[in-house]
Order: structure tokens, then C-alpha cells, then sequence
């Protein structure tokens, strides 16, 4: 079992909850003094990391993904909900569109992203833009998530930015910087030493 620090101050057990306190670090072979559990510290990638990240995975997916939907969207001659453009008016009847009708338009991006975050987070814990960073997904054994979690996490990250957003935000207040999809999947986000 891994658990996370930040700033040289523990995390609750990821097996039972107790609360650690610092003298569990400097053991050697750390363990939970209530469950006995073997623990792994980590330190744990905070919101402005893995925001930087996610900034960066946006923009390879738009130089990878953006031409091929466009050249998709081209080839079926389907301008989509954008049909007035991007001037006033056209915004307006964007916003008259029905939601479903969007994300029905934009099906085939969607599914280049997620195909993007679950074979990346799936295979290796960490997409491109983790990579630069410095940060890696790992589940509480400490190793890659996997096909099933990758696929939950990305669901959770989905309904976590629905209402706004909370669900990913919640990590700059959260004590061991999990979102939404990290608590729905028992996956943390650390820094690579």
C-alpha cells in the first residue's frame, strides 16, 4: 500500500484510514501502527501540476486528434452545430442547439480522447503530458492502474467536470490532492523521484 505526502506530512492509511503522523516516514520499512499494512511513501502531485499537465495533454490531442476530426468532419460535409460560424449570430444558434446534438457531433473526438487517457493511463500510468511534468498515476499498490480502473477514472473525470468542474477541483482543498475519479478508482497521482 502507498501513501501520500505532501510536504513531509502523511496521508491516512489507504488500507483502514487511521491517521499516520511523520515519525511512519523515517522507518525504514514503513507500516501502519493500527492496520500493519506494509506502506510506500510517495509525494503527491498537487492541482498546479496536474493542471499543467492536463493543459498539455489537451494540446497534443489537438494536434493529433484536431485534423483527423477535421478532415472527418470534410469528408462527410457536416458542419455540425457551428453553422453560422463564429459570429454573433452563429454563436446564439450554437446555444439554441440541443446538448445531445453536440456531443453526438462531437462523438468521434471524444472517442480519440478516451482512447488517448485509457491506453495511456491503462499501459504505462502516465499520459505524454504527465510525463513532462514529472507526475504518474498509480493504484494503491503502487503500480499502473490498469485497463478497468483507467476506464472507470476516465467516467469519473467525466461526471466530476459536470457539475462544473467540482469534481477535479476539489483536489487543490482535498489534504492527499485526490479528485473525484482518484477517490472512485483508489488510484493517486505522485510525483516521480
Amino acid at each position: 500500500m502507498i501513501f501520500g505526502s505532501k510536504k513531509g506530512v502523511p496521508g491516512p492509511c489507504p488500507a483502514c484510514d487511521a491517521p499516520l503522523d511523520a515519525a511512519v516516514i523515517a522507518q525504514p520499512q514503513p507500516r501502519c501502527p493500527a492496520c500493519g499494512q506494509s506502506l510506500v511513501p510517495v509525494r503527491v502531485a498537487g492541482f498546479w501540476r496536474r493542471s499543467i499537465a492536463a493543459l498539455l495533454d489537451t494540446l497534443v490531442l489537438l494536434v493529433t486528434a484536431g485534423p483527423l476530426f477535421y478532415i472527418l468532419l470534410r469528408v462527410t460535409d457536416n458542419p455540425g452545430p457551428l453553422r453560422g460560424g463564429l459570429s454573433l449570430d452563429g454563436v446564439l444558434q450554437f446555444l439554441a442547439v440541443d446538448p445531445i446534438d453536440i456531443l453526438l457531433w462531437a462523438a468521434p473526438l471524444l472517442g480519440m480522447a478516451a482512447l488517448y487517457f485509457i491506453l495511456f493511463i491503462a499501459l504505462s500510468g502516465r499520459t505524454p503530458g504527465q510525463k513532462l511534468v514529472g507526475i504518474r498515476v498509480i493504484n494503491r499498490a503502487g503500480g499502473p492502474p490498469g485497463p478497468w480502473r483507467a476506464m472507470l477514472r476516465l467516467a469519473g473525470t467525466a461526471l466530476g467536470l459536470a457539475p462544473g468542474g467540482l469534481g477535479s477541483l476539489w483536489m487543490a482543498f482535498d489534504r492527499e490532492k485526490r479528485a473525484f475519479h482518484d477517490y472512485l478508482t483508489g488510484t493517486y497521482v505522485v510525483r516521480e523521484t
